[in-house]
């Protein structure tokens, strides 16, 4: 078990015990949880079988971008530019799926295009925001979730981008590889910020 997995259980744990079931915006996240610890699960048993775990992060990923698409939006509150932005996103990954890079393969531009439509969208809010001069809504505990990908969307879509071998191997000190540094990074601040989150909003709650 390596710490992405750990801290991925751990997260987990906490959501669990902390959400807020009336919550839309808490089961949903813990449904991102729970579908990131079943991957982690599934692809230890695949990888034990020596099954190809490719199909199995394809399917993560449409949940998991998916599911981020309608924290993003439902708390920004433009619902309606999601029944663009969803459909368009699913269309593209499962285009991609069958017909481009294939089952067999881990899809990167999948994962690379849903990344995209979140941080073009998280930014332009962003912008929108400090327009208005609506400093609040950075201050918020709901910026700090929506700002929890990230680091995680854009870091491993950089990594992603060159289909590299090579450059994920790079080693960049000792036997770390530079996916590994960047994947325990971006994952460590990703659940952190999600651990924040929940913990501020129990907090409030008290």
């Amino acid at each position: 078990m390596n710490f992405t997995q750990l801290w991925v259980i751990i997260s987990f744990f906490i959501v669990l015990v902390t959400y807020n079931r009336n919550n839309k915006l808490h089961r949903i996240l813990l449904g991102i949880l729970s579908i990131n610890l079943i991957n982690e699960i599934v692809c230890l048993i695949l990888l034990y079988l020596k099954v190809n775990i490719s199909l199995a992060y394809n399917i993560n990923t449409f949940f998991h971008h998916s599911l981020w698409l309608i924290i993003l939006f439902s708390i920004i509150k433009r619902k309606k530019v999601l029944t663009i932005v969803l459909p368009i996103f699913l269309a593209y990954g499962i285009i991609n799926l069958f017909l481009f890079e294939g089952i067999q393969k881990f899809n990167y531009y999948t994962f690379i295009f849903g990344s995209f439509l979140y941080l073009i969208f998280f930014i332009w809010e962003s912008f929108y925001r400090l327009k208005i001069e609506d400093l609040e809504f950075f201050l918020s505990n709901s910026y700090i979730l929506i700002f929890a990908p990230v680091l995680f969307f854009f870091g491993l879509s950089v990594v992603f981008g060159f289909k590299s071998k090579e450059l994920s191997d790079t080693i960049i000190f000792g036997n770390t590889r530079l996916y590994t540094v960047i994947g325990y990074f971006v994952n460590f601040v990703y659940y952190g910020l999600i651990n924040v989150y929940i913990y501020r909003e129990k907090k409030n709650k008290i």
